[in-house]
């Protein structure tokens, strides 16, 4: 019977550990399909992971052209280095002999190459000059695990030119600041990728390449060269007054495109950027408000016209300079008594001012205030832009239409400003200012195109009256002896508003910020301008020392386009000269050959030809002329037959 007890318990215990057997394999088999099935791309990456690295590469940033397709900022090659811990024998000693081919410490590097991991850059995007020398020694030191790549990098071929709209880039290439930023995703492209296998070791036996593809192209509205006179004239009056900064935009009138931005001190883009440096990088243009003083008179006076409130010929009597407001005086520069509403504006009379404010009403001079675009963005393809500061009508307090009348209590950006006297040239239409016509694809695409807003702010007949007052500022105003364009009409208006001293809250005496925006020509506006100089010293008035920055960027403008002249006397002498030398023009013609012949791509001989019949040639063949004196050609520059392309310069004397 024991015997019998001892054979069943025996069984028992096999089939014990037969069920443990079962269900312990049943687990290996369960754990086995569960990792097979669910972690099975987990697991693969990790192996891949540890016979493969994967570098970035960084593709071809698409470069940023002027209006005639010269380059602004562009992408170039350079050579990156990198690393392989593991396969470095003595990592001190890569340091050591790396630093004076990278231009870094030795302790800097050796600090990297101590570090966890694998894969480690040694240094970026290394400069022509030191990418030559790695080349060269390199292979010398016979450092296993030390490998190049190549990347792009950023250039601003013309240094500080434009840098406030250009922007800048961070070392792996991405937009931080300006058209770099806002246009980042059209300018990037797509990364490409390195693929190296690795041994045992970690070192890279085989590698292989997916190409990065190359950013879109922006193609702007900016004229490289009249950016450069801008730049220039802005410069020189930045140093000359003192001041701590000076801003300049130009205006295509007719389609809103800005031609020339720049602000006084610059700085270059190819630099990496300082701790410290953020005002001087900041776009003042669009991000810093002021108050606009006597400039905001334009709206003013518009409302009165546009309203019919006024009319240029009304009198006005301007109270011998002087006007109460309650508790409040307000005083002209010069006591003024009747005089006529053009010339209330013409010589800057806050009490006429003032007197077209309380004509017009509050609501309605708000209303105004607003449809000239001030209180909102411009919509700048710009980064950073603010919207000023212009308060609902409803919080004015007694006398605020007073102050707003003559360009206080109210912040607005120079390009805000500027856009208005633009919408005046423009025939009372505003334009949406804009930098970039078109982001263009490396395969030829138009992924972006401009499509600026527009909208009526003032009647055709009210916008013609009051650019014939802002011609008046220029011609016997506030203006008249500081904007003296040979040839050409202009018009605008000055202001030399106060700055608010933030210790006290009132009006300084001694701090102002001196401003000019017109249009040229007055009687066919092309550029609408503005100069904005912030606390100069010595000179601070806006006719003074504003207004003659105006007159050379203008007439740099109207001479690289060729415009036409339009004042009438000087139209009535070139065409006395024009009938004095008919004459010889016909005895000339047949030694040049009779008709003018241009052919593409070739500098006709313009020896004994009328100016007239020289800027034809110019424009046909889209060179930018530069022509000097009266009557007929008798030197150019090129020479007759060279090659030329557009945007060339032709410089033309005449006799």
């Amino acid at each position: 019977m024991g015997v019998k007890r001892r054979a069943k318990g025996g069984g028992n215990r096999q089939r014990v550990i037969a069920a443990l057997f079962l269900i312990w394999m049943g687990a290996i088999v369960w754990r086995l399909g569960f990792l097979q099935i669910t972690r099975h791309d987990s697991y693969r990456a990790r192996a891949e992971s540890q016979r493969q690295d994967t570098v970035a590469i960084s593709p071809l940033r698409g470069a940023i052209l002027d209006r005639r397709g010269a380059p602004l900022a562009a992408s170039v090659d350079t050579v990156s280095v990198y690393a392989y811990r593991r396969l470095l024998r003595d990592r001190a000693e890569a340091a050591r002999l790396l630093a004076p081919l990278l231009g870094e410490r030795a302790e800097e590097l050796g600090r990297k190459l101590e570090g966890e991991g694998n894969f480690v850059w040694l240094k970026r995007r290394l400069d022509q000059e030191a990418a030559r020398r790695l080349d060269r020694e390199l292979p010398r030191l016979k450092l296993d695990g030390v490998e190049v790549v190549r990347e792009p990098q950023r250039h601003y071929p013309n240094e500080s030119l434009a840098a406030h709209l250009l922007g800048s880039v961070n070392v792996d290439g991405e937009g931080l600041e300006g058209l770099e930023l806002q246009y980042d995703r059209y300018l990037r492209g797509k990364p490409g990728e390195l693929f190296l296998e690795k041994d045992s070791r970690g070192g890279a036996y085989d590698r292989r390449e997916l190409p990065a593809v190359e950013g879109a192209q922006l193609l702007t509205t900016i004229d490289a060269e009249l950016q450069h006179q801008v730049e220039a004239a802005i410069e020189e009056a930045w140093r000359s007054t003192r001041a701590r900064g000076v801003t300049a935009i130009v205006l295509d009138v007719r389609t809103g495109g800005v031609l020339a931005l720049a602000n006084a001190p610059s700085f270059d883009p190819n630099r990496r950027p300082k701790r410290g440096e953020e005002a001087l990088r900041r776009n003042r243009a669009v991000t810093d408000i002021y108050e606009p003083g006597s400039v905001f008179k334009t709206v003013t006076y518009s409302a009165a016209l546009g309203e019919g409130k006024a009319r240029p010929d009304e009198m006005v009597n301007c109270l011998n300079g002087r006007i109460t407001l309650g508790k409040r005086t307000i005083n002209d520069t010069h006591a003024y008594g009747l005089i006529t509403v053009a010339d209330a504006l013409a010589k800057s009379s806050n009490v006429g001012a003032i007197k077209m404010a309380q004509r017009v009403g509050e609501g309605r001079l708000s209303d105004y205030i607003r449809a000239f675009g001030f209180g909102r963005k411009t919509g700048i393809d710009l980064p950073g832009e603010v919207r000023g500061m212009v308060h609902d009508v409803g919080r004015w307090q007694a006398t605020s239409y007073a102050s707003i009348a003559i360009g206080q209590e109210i912040g607005v950006t120079a390009l805000q400003a500027v856009s208005m006297m633009a919408a005046v040239a423009n025939g009372g239409v505003w334009t949406q200012p804009h930098i970039v016509r078109q982001a263009v694809g490396a395969d030829g695409a138009v992924l972006y195109r401009a499509q600026p807003e527009q909208r009526r702010v003032l009647g055709e007949e009210t916008a013609r009256t009051i650019s014939g007052m802002l011609a008046g500022v220029v011609e016997y105003g506030t203006a008249r002896r500081t904007v003296q364009l040979a040839g050409y009409t202009a018009a605008g208006k000055t202001g030399t508003p106060q700055k608010v001293d933030p210790a006290t809250g009132r009006y300084s005496h001694t701090k102002y910020f001196p401003n000019f925006a017109g249009f040229v020509p007055a009687s066919d506006p092309r550029f609408a301008i503005i100069v904005a100089i912030d606390e100069p010293i010595g000179l601070h008035q806006g006719g003074t020392v504003a207004a003659p920055v105006f007159d050379r960027i203008a007439e740099a403008a109207l001479s690289d386009y060729a415009v036409p002249p339009d004042a009438g006397t000087f139209r009535a002498a070139l065409a006395k000269l024009e009938d004095t030398f008919r004459s010889r023009a016909a005895e000339l013609a047949p030694a040049a050959g009779g008709a003018l012949r241009v052919e593409p791509g070739v500098m006709p001989d313009l020896q004994g030809r009328s100016v007239r019949a020289v800027a034809q040639a110019c424009g046909t063949l889209s060179l930018k002329a530069r022509l000097e004196g009266s009557g007929f050609a008798v030197r150019q520059r090129p020479a007759p037959g060279a090659r030329v392309q557009a945007g060339d310069a032709c410089e033309v004397e005449f006799q």
